[in-house]
C-alpha cells in the first residue's frame, strides 16, 4: 500500500500508469480506461449519499456489468490502491475547492470526451433514487453529460456548446447537495469540511438554479436530515 496521503492527486505518470493496468489483457477489454474512470468517479463523488469503494470498485473492472473481479494480483492491486486514491482526492477536491474543478480531457487529447461523460452518466446509476430527482429538478444539469457521452462529433455547435457546460454543471450539482452532505455529515456526528449557511425558504436557493429555496431543494434537504 502506498505510503502516500490518500488526498495526494494522480501525477501525470500515475494516470498513464493506471491507464496501462486497466488496459491489461488479464481484463479482456472490459475495464474502464482512465478518462471514463474520471468521469464516474466525479459523478460518485458528487453524491450526497456516500458510496463505498466496494460498491464502485467492480464497475471500474467491468464497466458493462459490475460484477466481474479480476484475480487478486500486484497489478490489480496497484490499479486499485490509484483509483482509490483518485477518489478520495475528488471528494477532498469537490468538497474544498470545487470552484477549480476541470476533467482531465481539458488536460490533453489523449483522455476521451465521450468516455468521460459515459463513465459519469454510470456514476449516477450508483445513487439513483438521487439522481433521479435531480434530473426532474434541475435537467439542464445533466443535459451536457447525456450529449457527449453518444456524440460522434466533437467540433460542431452542439458539441462544443455541451462541452462548455460540463465543468459549470458539475460545479452547480456539487452546490445543489452541498447542504445535503452537510445535514448528514451533522447527523452522524462526522467531521464536517465546511459550513454551509442556512437558506431560508424564501431565499434564493443554495444550488444556485435562481428558483426560492422552498421551490427547490427544500424537500430533498429535509428528507435528508431526517434520515
Amino acid at each position: 500500500m502506498s505510503s502516500i496521503s490518500t488526498t495526494t492527486p494522480l501525477s501525470d505518470d500515475e494516470y498513464a500508469e493506471l491507464d496501462t493496468l486497466l488496459a491489461a489483457p488479464a481484463l479482456a477489454g472490459r475495464a474502464m480506461d482512465v478518462s471514463m474512470l474520471e468521469g464516474f468517479l466525479t459523478a460518485v463523488a458528487l453524491s450526497p449519499n456516500a458510496i463505498a469503494p466496494a460498491s464502485w470498485l467492480p464497475w471500474v473492472w467491468d464497466k458493462a456489468a459490475g460484477k466481474a473481479a479480476p484475480e487478486a494480483g500486484e497489478d490489480t492491486e496497484r490499479a486499485s490502491v490509484l483509483a482509490q486514491r483518485h477518489h478520495a482526492y475528488m471528494v477532498e477536491w469537490l468538497a474544498k475547492d470545487p470552484d477549480s474543478f476541470e476533467p482531465i480531457y481539458e488536460c490533453g487529447p489523449e483522455w476521451s470526451v465521450p468516455a468521460w461523460c459515459a463513465g459519469f452518466l454510470l456514476g449516477t446509476t450508483l445513487d439513483k433514487p438521487q439522481w433521479a430527482a435531480l434530473g426532474v429538478s434541475h435537467p439542464h444539469y445533466l443535459a451536457p453529460f447525456q450529449h457527449l457521452a453518444t456524440a460522434s462529433e466533437l467540433d460542431d455547435e452542439a458539441a462544443e456548446k455541451a462541452m462548455d457546460g460540463v465543468t459549470p454543471s458539475v460545479i452547480a450539482i456539487n452546490a445543489a447537495w452541498a447542504r445535503q452532505r452537510h445535514l448528514k455529515q451533522s447527523h452522524s456526528g462526522a467531521t464536517v469540511l465546511r459550513e454551509v449557511p442556512k437558506t431560508g425558504r424564501n431565499d434564493p436557493c443554495h444550488c444556485g438554479s435562481g428558483r426560492k429555496y422552498k421551490k427547490c431543494c427544500a424537500d430533498a434537504d429535509a428528507a435528508t436530515a431526517a434520515n
